[in-house]
């Protein structure tokens, strides 16, 4: 008996040792020097309705960041630029910890990350979804409050080159 459960727990260790998804800046250079147009969809806290912006992103790399530069032509009090870098050989993009990444059948990306945090003043659970080729960028993300288990959508960028 005791073979078979240290046998048992052998397996299952081994079974979770899984190698760790890694990015580098190779795995975005697609989007280098790139212009965007598109819209971000979010939902809002107050009465959780969906909101929908125009908005237009500029993507740059330098060295090991990604930096991007988003524009709300009916909002400029939102624009933002920001600077997301990968840390710890490849295994976080900024604070998020890269969970997978995929070269999909059709060509695009698919790389999901995930961090803890507060949404909406409840701790939670983020996971990003960041989905790309040359003509197409979204990035979906989901939040899963740790007192439900449920994961709900709570922005949603979509963008096609220009």
């Amino acid at each position: 008996m005791k073979t078979i459960i240290t046998l048992l727990i052998s397996l299952s260790v081994l079974l979770n040792l899984k190698a760790q998804d890694t990015i580098t800046i190779s795995d975005f250079e697609v989007l280098n020097n790139s212009n965007w147009k598109g819209t971000l969809m979010y939902k809002n806290y107050s009465d959780e309705k969906e909101v929908t912006l125009e908005t237009t992103m500029k993507i740059t790399l330098k060295s090991n960041k990604v930096i991007n530069e988003i524009k709300f032509p009916k909002e400029p009090k939102a624009n933002s630029k920001s600077s997301i870098k990968i840390r710890k050989n490849g295994t976080y993009f900024g604070n998020e910890k890269i969970i997978s990444k995929e070269i999909l059948a059709d060509g695009f990306t698919k790389i999901i990350t995930y961090y803890k945090g507060k949404d909406n003043n409840k701790k939670a659970k983020m996971y990003k979804t960041y989905l790309f080729n040359s003509n197409s960028f979204s990035i979906t993300k989901l939040v899963e409050y740790l007192d439900s288990g449920e994961k709900i959508i709570r922005n949603k960028q979509t963008y096609k080159r220009i």
